[in-house]
């Protein structure tokens, strides 16, 4: 049976929180997600109004997903890739640019003139994005701060 890629309910992003914790678990992110945290980041995601959710199926079973969130900008109504996760049996078949492929289509069929996402600069995850046509912005960079 072919892997089929559309939008996902909530209930079915909830029930596949162990999506994330397989995937960041590996190269090259090396994270230790918990189930609950996994849990937590997605009822965030699906909770953000105009959530635009898209998930590859094996059967009925979820074997990726990829999460995008409203942000308007100075270029008008974009999309954030808030989270991009395929088990990790799965990876490096085509699922996660089938995914972006399909959130972008649901993104611009809503309305939405650009999408953007935060990943690492350097690498693997760097090169599989601009073989997906992502540019890396000249102009900004992400900054953080450690909340004690």
């Amino acid at each position: 049976m072919p892997i089929i890629y559309r939008r996902m309910t909530r209930d079915e992003a909830l029930q596949s929180a162990d999506i994330i914790v397989q995937a960041y678990a590996k190269q090259p992110w090396h994270e230790e997600w918990s189930t609950q945290n996994a849990i937590f980041r997605i009822d965030e995601l699906t909770t953000t109004p105009m959530c635009l959710a898209v998930a590859a199926f094996d059967k009925e079973r979820p074997i990726g997903f990829a999460f995008g969130l409203p942000h308007t900008s100075v270029m008008g109504r974009g999309i954030h890739v808030a989270e991009i996760a395929i088990r990790p049996q799965h990876q490096r078949s085509g699922i996660g640019s089938r995914l972006l492929n399909r959130l972008e289509e649901e993104a611009r069929i809503m309305g939405y003139v650009h999408v953007w996402l935060v990943s690492r600069s350097t690498g693997g995850v760097a090169e599989y994005y601009k073989s997906n046509d992502y540019q890396q912005s000249e102009k900004l960079c992400v900054y953080s701060k450690k909340l004690t």
